[in-house]
């Protein structure tokens, strides 16, 4: 069995949802630092901050949803398909539902379990997690439907829902029908992956897969734009050096 890419093993991403200044919880650190060490790339110390603020506030909503993310990080650099990256990705969804628990009227927590459930999805095959699938489907749908969602968020969320479409658009739909998982096409895949990419502009991961939607759309003039702005976008998220390379082996296909 092949490997994953990192754009695969993402259906949907790790990343940061807010750069806010947070109070300091319980004691710990400020943890919207958090944020800012994983936009650095800097995930080891990200992870140890986020564990010492989950001992000290393991039932405040913002320290987690944020650890449900640093999981996922943290499952991502775990070798694929391994015992350890499956509890990693698992531990992000039991977070996540304590954050929904936490504070059900906020959208980061619905945001969190929205890409957890991708995670697992594609851990195990998506065609063999479709209620997985469908609740990261319900998920990202609730945050875009909630009223006052900061930018990025929503952004995010737009971003979920184009990846889920995506990636099923690669299966043909007859298999997929009888899973309920007959909604996924390409062509709403580029409205969604295009929204996120309007809401946050120059963000690696949302150029990189709003291309791919354009490819699997035809659009091939459009993704090449897409793809040859990659590299001089900034890095905001731990993996996108190695998403610009995936992109430049993708412009090479289109030449």
């Amino acid at each position: 069995m092949r490997a994953f890419t990192i754009t695969e093993r993402l259906l949907v991403p790790a990343f940061s949802v807010s750069l806010l200044v947070l109070p300091t919880v319980a004691g710990a650190q400020p943890i919207a630092r958090v944020d800012t060490l994983l936009a650095a790339n800097q995930v080891a110390p990200a992870v140890a901050q986020m564990d010492q603020a989950l001992a000290t506030s393991p039932k405040e909503y913002e320290v987690l949803w944020r650890a449900s993310r640093v999981r996922l990080l943290q499952g991502d650099a775990q070798p694929e398909k391994s015992k350890a990256q499956d509890k990693l990705y698992r531990d992000a969804l039991s977070l996540a539902e304590r954050a929904i628990k936490a504070n059900s009227a906020a959208p980061d927590g619905y945001l969190r379990r929205a890409a957890a459930n991708g995670k697992v999805a594609l851990f195990s095959g998506v065609l063999d997690a479709a209620d997985y699938v469908l609740q990261a489907k319900e998920d990202a749908d609730k945050v875009i439907a909630m009223r006052g969602v900061p930018p990025t968020t929503l952004a995010s969320a737009h971003y979920i829902l184009g990846r889920t479409h995506l990636k099923l658009s690669e299966t043909p739909r007859p298999l997929r029908m009888p899973l309920g998982l007959g909604f996924g096409n390409a062509t709403e895949a580029a409205v969604q992956l295009k929204r996120a990419t309007e809401l946050r502009p120059g963000f690696v991961m949302f150029q990189l897969d709003y291309a791919r939607a354009l490819l699997a759309n035809d659009r091939s003039s459009e993704a090449r734009a897409l793809l040859q702005q990659l590299p001089s976008l900034a890095n905001q998220e731990p993996g996108d050096e190695l998403r610009k390379r995936e992109g430049a082996e993708l412009l090479k296909t289109l030449r």
